[in-house]
């Protein structure tokens, strides 16, 4: 059986991929959901917090597969591409994007230091606004990971009714890993996969991936 890493997306919490533990417990992985630093509290906890303290909190727990949702997605290339894992999977992944970077810099140098995100529609235990220095952080950290040099097989899910990182997102990683990548996408979720409606299927296929992986 496999030891599997769960990582939730910016102002989440590991709350956030509980479901999909339980289904790999169900299979009989291990499965762990940390909360990554600056989440579960207050949104200002996240002034501070860098990628790479996200980076290393996720390399803390020896993994054979890593799962990833949004920014935790990004994180999971991550440790791919150090050969940490034997295999990822992304959920509605963000692609690095200079000009989300410009535009988040344009707001802050305009006295901008929140952005205000709403309720989660699904139940996330989350942040209803996010700091635009975690944002900044967030996205200048992406932008360093090498996707070419993740050589291991990835399982992408795309959400096509997500409205808060672009679906094509996943096109671009698809396109520049170095290593075999499967496809799933779903047709009525929205970003937050893990807590919607398909979440199920989404966890049955990541079972799947972890299966095959682990044999």
């Amino acid at each position: 059986m496999a030891r599997v890493l769960c990582l939730h997306g910016l102002g989440g919490t590991g709350a956030t991929m509980w479901p999909l533990v339980g289904h790999l417990a169900s299979a009989h992985h291990t499965a762990f959901a940390p909360t990554l630093p600056g989440h579960g509290s207050d949104p200002l906890d996240l002034v501070g917090v860098t990628w790479d303290d996200w980076v290393e909190a996720a390399r803390e727990w020896d993994a054979d597969v890593v799962v990833g949702q949004s920014m935790g997605a990004v994180l999971a290339l991550a440790l791919a591409s150090e050969g940490r894992v034997r295999g990822a999977v992304v959920i509605n992944t963000l692609a690095a994007d200079p000009d989300a970077i410009d535009g988040l810099e344009w707001r802050r140098s305009r006295g901008t230091t929140t952005i205000d995100v709403g309720p989660s529609t699904v139940g996330e235990v989350a942040y209803e606004s996010l700091p635009i220095e975690a944002l900044l952080a967030m996205h200048e950290g992406l932008a360093t990971v090498d996707l070419a040099a993740v050589d291991v097989p990835v399982l992408i899910v795309t959400s096509v009714n997500d409205d808060v990182v672009d679906p094509a997102s996943s096109d671009v990683v698809a396109s520049a890993l170095g290593g075999p990548v499967e496809r799933l996408r779903l047709t009525t979720s929205g970003h937050v996969a893990t807590l919607d409606g398909e979440r199920d299927s989404v966890a049955y296929a990541i079972v799947d991936f972890v299966a095959r992986l682990a044999r």
